[in-house]
Formats: C-alpha cells, sequence, structure tokens
C-alpha cells in the first residue's frame, strides 16, 4: 500500500472517531414506515419540522432519529406518497412506532422521474456500481447478458448464439475475475444450464453491477467486479409468464409465480424457464473446397451442429414477517442443457458431432433476521448443496468442413476420441451479520465456505471409482465499518477480507512419468476502504481502493472437457483497485438529467487469461506476469415524464503487459512489454432510446417504441509485437443497430413485444474473431398478474 494511501486512511478514521459523539443525541424515536401492504418503505425522508435533524429508513422500512427532550412533530415525505406529519414525545420509553404512509397516485408520473428508489440510492452509494431497474424491460425479448451489454463499462461477447460460452467484461477485468450472483448466492449453484445468457429477463426486478471493489455482503474473491441480480421480493401473490419466438427456431418460455395461503402464511414461489436454438445463422465467406476447380472459395454457409436448449425449474417455501423470523425459505432447482459445439476458439476448425450435455440439482436454505439485540443486530444464513453432471461426446473419426461435408480422419474432430464425464459435487455456505454500534455506524461481517469435488475422467477409457477427486476447498472471512456522517452527506466503509484456499489435485510427475496426488494451500489478507461524499443536492464524489486476490476457478484448473483444457499450474491472481467517480443529478418540473464519470486502475499481478490452443481450436488458462489496466467510462442520460428517455454511455480501456523482464531473467526484456493485451476491446459505447405514450390506443395501455446503437472500435487479436506489423489479426470496427416496440394493455396485464436485432445485418466479431449472427427477429407475449 503506497503512503499517501495509509495517509488518507488514517485522516478519515481520525475524522471519524471526532464526529462518533457529534451524530449522537441524547433522546430518540425509532420505528418502521410502512405501506398499506405493511411492506417497509426505503428511503422515507423524516425530519424534525422547522429545524435541520434529519434521518432516512433503510431498505425494510425500520429509522431512528434523535433530538432534544420533549415534544415534537415529525414530518414523513417519500415521492409517490402524501406527506404525513405526526406528533412524537422525546425522552419517553415508548415502544417503536409504526407509520403508514398513503400513496399520492396524482404524483405517480411525478415519481417515475424523480423517485429515489433502491437502484438510485446504490448508484450514489461509496462503491462504482450500475444499478439496472430490469423490472422496466420485462418487456423484451432480450436476454440479461444482452440488456447488461447496453451499459457503462460493461462488455459481453459472446462465441455464438443462444446457449454459447461468453465473455463477460468489467473495465476491463473479464473471466472468472467477475462474479455472478442470484440474490447474493454464487449463480454456479443453479448449474451449467443458467447462466447470463439464459436467464430471462422477467426472472429479475433489478441487477447491480459492482466494478472493482466488491461490497463484503457478497464474500467473495471476485477481483474484477460482481454482478447480482436481485429477484422479485414482493409478499402479493403474481404470474409473470412468458413465451419467446424468433429467427433460426429461437423458442424462449418462463413462468414466475408466488402464492400465499393466508390462513397458514406459507409462501410458495416458482422460477422456470425452457430455452430451445438452432443457431443456423450464416456465417458469411467462409472457406469451401471446390473439388470441380480444385481451390477453395468463400461461400455463405448455415451453421449446422449448434442447437442448444436448456430446462431449469426452482421451487421453495417458506415463510415471512414471524417472531423469529423476517424470512425462512427452504427449496430446490433443477436444471438440464443439451448443446451441440459448432466450434471452438478458431472458426477455421469446425465440428459436426461435439456436444456438450449435462444436469444439476440444487437444495437450499435461507434465513434472515433482523433487529435482534435492542434493534442493533441483523443477521442472513445461506446453506445449500448442488450436485452436477457434465457430459463431452468427442467420437466421430471425421473431419468436417463449413458446408456439412466430412472426410474420414484417424482422429477424432478434437484429436482425441473421448466422452469426457464431470462429476461435480459442491457445498456452499454464507453466513453475515450487521451489527449497529450507535447511530450512523455499524460493523459488517461475513464468512463464507464453498467445498467443491470434481471428478473428471473419460469413460471410454475409465470408470469414476478409479479416478482421484480434486477438491477445493475456499474460504473467505469478510468485516467492514461504515460510518454516515450528516445524514448521509459522507458515508465511509473500510473492510478488510482473509482469503484461504486448499486444493487437492493430480500432478504430473516428470520423473516417474506418472500422476500423482498433491496438495497446495493459498491464504493472505485484502483491505480496502470506499468512500462518498454529497457535495449538495444530487451532486457526489465518490473513491475507493481494494487489494484483492483471485482465487482459481475448478474450470480454468481441470478444464471442461470441450472448449477448455486444464492447468494444474495455474496460481491466483492479485490486484490493486483504484476507483474514482461523480454523479450529477438534476430535475426541473417533469425533466430528469443525470451524468456520471468514473476512472479507474487494475494494477494486477499473476493476471489469468483465456489463450488458444493452435492445434486444436480449444482454451486454456494461463498466467501472465503483470498487467497494468486503466480506463475511463461516462454516461449520460435524460428523461422526460415517461415520454422519453435517453442513454448515452462511452467507455475507454487500455490494458498492457508490465512485465519486463521474460521468464524470470534480469536482462531479456519481453517481446510484450508495454504491449496492449490482445482480444480486449478498448473503446466502445452505446446510445438507447425510448419513446412511450399512455393510453394512446385504447385506455390503461401503453406504447413504447425502443432503438438501440452499438458501436466497437477495432482491437487486435493477438499479441502486436508477434509477426510482421502490417499482417496482424485484428477485429474491425463494429456498428449494430437494433429496434423494438412493445404494447401493454390492461395496466400492463397483457404484452406484445417485437424486436430486431442488428438491424442492418452487419458483420458482426467477438472473442477471437468469432462471427456472430446477422439481423434476427423476434416476437414475444408475456401475461401478469398481481
Amino acid at each position: 500500500m503506497k503512503l499517501y494511501q495509509r495517509i488518507f486512511i488514517f485522516l478519515i478514521f481520525a475524522l471519524s472517531i471526532s464526529l462518533i459523539k457529534g451524530q449522537e443525541d441524547d433522546f430518540s424515536v425509532q420505528g418502521v414506515v410502512q405501506n398499506h401492504a405493511k411492506k417497509g418503505l426505503n428511503g422515507v425522508n423524516i425530519f424534525v419540522e422547522n429545524t435541520k435533524i434529519k434521518a432516512e429508513t433503510d431498505q425494510n422500512g425500520n429509522f431512528k432519529i434523535s433530538y432534544k427532550k420533549g415534544e415534537a412533530t415529525l414530518v414523513f415525505s417519500l415521492d409517490g406518497y402524501k406527506k404525513l406529519r405526526k406528533k412524537m414525545n422525546f425522552g419517553s420509553e415508548g415502544s417503536p412506532v409504526s407509520i403508514q404512509l398513503v400513496e399520492d397516485q396524482a404524483a405517480v408520473e411525478e415519481v417515475i422521474v424523480h423517485g429515489k428508489g433502491k437502484v438510485k440510492a446504490l448508484q450514489d452509494g461509496a462503491f462504482t456500481v450500475n444499478a439496472i431497474d430490469v423490472a422496466k424491460l420485462a418487456n423484451t425479448t432480450a436476454d440479461l447478458n444482452q440488456v447488461l451489454n447496453r451499459t457503462t463499462g460493461i462488455k459481453v461477447r459472446q462465441q455464438g448464439g443462444v446457449g454459447s460460452d461468453y465473455n463477460f467484461s468489467i473495465n476491463g477485468m473479464s473471466g472468472k475475475a467477475v462474479k455472478f450472483f442470484i440474490d447474493g448466492v454464487p449463480l454456479e449453484m443453479l448449474g451449467k444450464g443458467v447462466d447470463m445468457s439464459t436467464l430471462p429477463v422477467n426472472m429479475a426486478d433489478r441487477v447491480e453491477i459492482y466494478k472493482g471493489v466488491v461490497p463484503i455482503h457478497l464474500s467473495t474473491d471476485a477481483m474484477g467486479g460482481a454482478v447480482n441480480i436481485i429477484t422479485p421480493g414482493s409478499s402479493k401473490n403474481y404470474l409473470d409468464a412468458s413465451i419467446s419466438v424468433g429467427s433460426f427456431n429461437t423458442q424462449r418460455i418462463n413462468l414466475n409465480g408466488q402464492f400465499k395461503d393466508d390462513k397458514t402464511g406459507l409462501i410458495l414461489r416458482i422460477n422456470s424457464f425452457y430455452n430451445h436454438s438452432d443457431n443456423n445463422y450464416l456465417m458469411k465467406d467462409m472457406k469451401i473446397w471446390n473439388g470441380a476447380k480444385n481451390e477453395y472459395e468463400l461461400r455463405n454457409v448455415k451453421r449446422f451442429n449448434d442447437r442448444y436448449q436448456s430446462v431449469f425449474g426452482m421451487a421453495e417455501i417458506g415463510l415471512e414477517n414471524k417472531s423469529w423470523a423476517d424470512s425462512f425459505f427452504v427449496g430446490m432447482s433443477q436444471s438440464v442443457f443439451d448443446k451441440q459445439i459448432q466450434t471452438g476458439s478458431n472458426q477455421e476448425v469446425v465440428y459436426g458431432g461435439v456436444k456438450q450435455s449435462g444436469e444439476a440439482h440444487n437444495y437450499f436454505m435461507k434465513y434472515k433476521k433482523t433487529n435482534l439485540f435492542n434493534d442493533r443486530l441483523d443477521v442472513n444464513v445461506y446453506a445449500g448443496f448442488s450436485k452436477s453432471v457434465q457430459k463431452a461426446t468427442d467420437t466421430l473419426m471425421r473431419k468436417y468442413s463449413w458446408d456439412g461435408t466430412f472426410e474420414l480422419s484417424a482422429t477424432s474432430e478434437k484429436g482425441g476420441r473421448s466422452i469426457i464425464m464431470q462429476h461435480e459435487d459442491r457445498l456452499y455456505s454464507q453466513v453475515g451479520a450487521t451489527y449497529r454500534i450507535v447511530d450512523h455506524h455499524k460493523l459488517i461481517f461475513n464468512y463464507v465456505l464453498d467445498y467443491i469435488k470434481n471428478t473428471t475422467f473419460n469413460q471410454l477409457e475409465e470408470q469414476k471409482d478409479d479416478v482421484f477427486p480434486a477438491k477445493m476447498t475456499k474460504q473467505i472471512l469478510s468485516m467492514a465499518y461504515q460510518q454516515d456522517f450528516f445524514n448521509k452527506h459522507w458515508t465511509n466503509v473500510f473492510f478488510g477480507k482473509y482469503y484461504r484456499v486448499g486444493l487437492q489435485k493430480i500432478v504430473f510427475d516428470p520423473v516417474t512419468r506418472t500422476d500423482n496426488p498433491a496438495k497446495d494451500e493459498f491464504s493472505n489478507w485484502g483491505y480496502g476502504f470506499a468512500t462518498t461524499v454529497k457535495i449538495m443536492r444530487g451532486l457526489g464524489i465518490k473513491g475507493s481502493f481494494e487489494r484483492s486476490y483471485r482465487l482459481v476457478e475448478p474450470q480454468e484448473i481441470f478444464g471442461d472437457g470441450v472448449a477448455v483444457t486444464s492447468n494444474m499450474n495455474l496460481k491466483p491472481e492479485t490486484s490493486n483497485n483504484v476507483n474514482v467517480g461523480f454523479y450529477y443529478d438534476h430535475h426541473w418540473g417533469q425533466h430528469a438529467f443525470r451524468i456520471e464519470g468514473a476512472g479507474y486502475i487494475r494494477d494486477t499481478k499473476d493476471f489469468i487469461y483465456t489463450v488458444p490452443n493452435l492445434y486444436n481450436s480449444t482454451f486454456k488458462y494461463e498466467n501472465l506476469s503483470n498487467i497494468f489496466t486503466r480506463g475511463l467510462e461516462g454516461e449520460v442520460s435524460y428523461q422526460y415524464k415517461r415520454l422519453l428517455n435517453v442513454l448515452m454511455n462511452v467507455s475507454y480501456n487500455k490494458a498492457y503487459d508490465n512485465t519486463k523482464f521474460a521468464n524470470n531473467s534480469e536482462d531479456v526484456v519481453s517481446a510484450t512489454y508495454k504491449k496492449d493485451v490482445p482480444n480486449q476491446p478498448w473503446l466502445f459505447g452505446n446510445l438507447n432510446v425510448n419513446i412511450g405514450k399512455d393510453d394512446w390506443l385504447q385506455k390503461d395501455s401503453r406504447v413504447e417504441l425502443y432503438y438501440g446503437l452499438q458501436t466497437t472500435e477495432w482491437f487486435y487479436k493477438n499479441w502486436k509485437s508477434y509477426g510482421n506489423p502490417g499482417n496482424i489479426p485484428f477485429i474491425p470496427r463494429q456498428t449494430l443497430h437494433n429496434v423494438g416496440m412493445s404494447y401493454s394493455m390492461k395496466n400492463g396485464r397483457y404484452n406484445l413485444a417485437f424486436d430486431v436485432t442488428n438491424l442492418s445485418d452487419a458483420l458482426a466479431y467477438d472473442n477471437f474473431r468469432l462471427q456472430k449472427q446477422g439481423r434476427a427477429f423476434y416476437v414475444k407475449f408475456r401475461y401478469l398478474f398481481k
């Protein structure tokens, strides 16, 4: 840690301690603010009339406000609700008060423009975060990857169509440096058939994207950031069903719902989806052998071995708002997927019979209780067990061409005839606690135990019982201290994380030329802080720093049997992450304007990145000694009533190899020193425009039109230092246009949407210049009852 960072942290600590007493008064009133459904309201402004004493409710509607002894009038206000004044007696030892606010229907339209919900509260917080209200996009045909790919600093590069592997990048950090969660639980617990490219938008209420520094309630070794999908938490009965069909025989079906029995209080929740696509889109200008002419020619051909389908179902049952628990649920899920593999990292190599399938079972328990020990302690517990099996088949002794023809071969398509089986058992548990020391000061704890047993073998040559399973045990202990000053106009979070991982694996001994079991361990401390200052109404600055570690993942060291080969020598990454930013929003009348900007630095050691294997078109994860990344990003948005919404963002990201000497020598300068890391976009941006009109064609209806522009500047495919400078492969500049239209009836009960992606049918590339689909059409019908 540099000297200026130590001084900065010391000054904040010293000033924080001096201000603690200034934040306390002798007498207080506490309670909860709820709506008509008895659900706590977050972000309610509370102030003592004719004073500057203020407070705000937390996410559960709880509040506490201090003032001098005597009677005073409290004013409760929240956009969308009628203002309430209530006299309170400060100094008497009364029970917590319960306040109910009444919705103000006349202000609903104003709320949509000016409302400070959870999304805006996160954006204004200490961490660098994109918060997306996905519920507003539930009628689109897009998946979550497509939605997030429009946001600032995010780049999603998919290798093909529906269900294909993808690279998700946050501020230039990608791969396993970015972690994915659903309600704070690793998404991998649900199985390989459930990921950001297959999850329907209807399953999410909002998505939180943390950049660089991740809050400890996720308690992860994410070094580049984290994506947390928040599902609807309403206690009301509802049913959300949709079906989408489109190009390439694409079908998506989604069914979510909740039922509460008023007599017993039992709540049943169901989430399910089905995805299918032939992914037989056109590949342009592919080399095809013409026997008659005895030469190769360029032709447009359809993909023929890329079908994908997956099914997912999850059910949970539990109780809410009991004396012993705010919520307690038990549940289970099952996922099944089946996918054909058309190509690997190099589209010059094409497969005709390689495929992968699998299934996963997950069982879990969730428990949450707030306001224990004199309303000071909140506890959150999760425990889950998953069991999955994956099968990768490569048995055809053929060599295919892009036109579907093939020649007999002495080896299989990937070079070694195999049916690779992967059996994985995973136990994941997490315990979180928040303790409020005094007003505006709290401690946060989180502990994660993640145990994985992986057994991988070739079914044609081995049996499961004859294979030594690889085992990985991760433990992450996180602690944080948060302080809020001046009615949350200045917030600081200081945190530390202890990482420990134990690995049992098979290592090849070059002397005996045998595979032998071996153990490996790693442990270290990470630390950091995040701060935000609200300078004035609508204007704030924020900054954060973290010394973080990213532990190796099972797929990186064990491989997946299809596209990723194993690397048992992979080491954990470590990085110093710095983020600075600002935001400013302004409202006038029914207009709303917001601008955000941020800069970041990532100084990473033992950087883990993907490298293509040139001989068999697979990938492999390797370490680079040192990678230095720096970048800037900005976003501007404008909204007028519910009529017009415009959002524009741009991201600049430069990552270069900062390893001067190759192979630990002291005099041989690396050929890639100070050269840009290949296969990473360095400049990209988005423009999204929505136009909507209520009650245009009929009462209680809404029409919306959407236009999206995505542009990515050219970038190198390989290292700039290798090969002829004038002949280095690169991915050219890309500009894609998307349009859509939706029509809602009966206040959103019946919804119809039509979308066109890549309207101009432009040639689109992704990782290692793999072609993506061209123009595509999709239609979606959605029924929502609540």
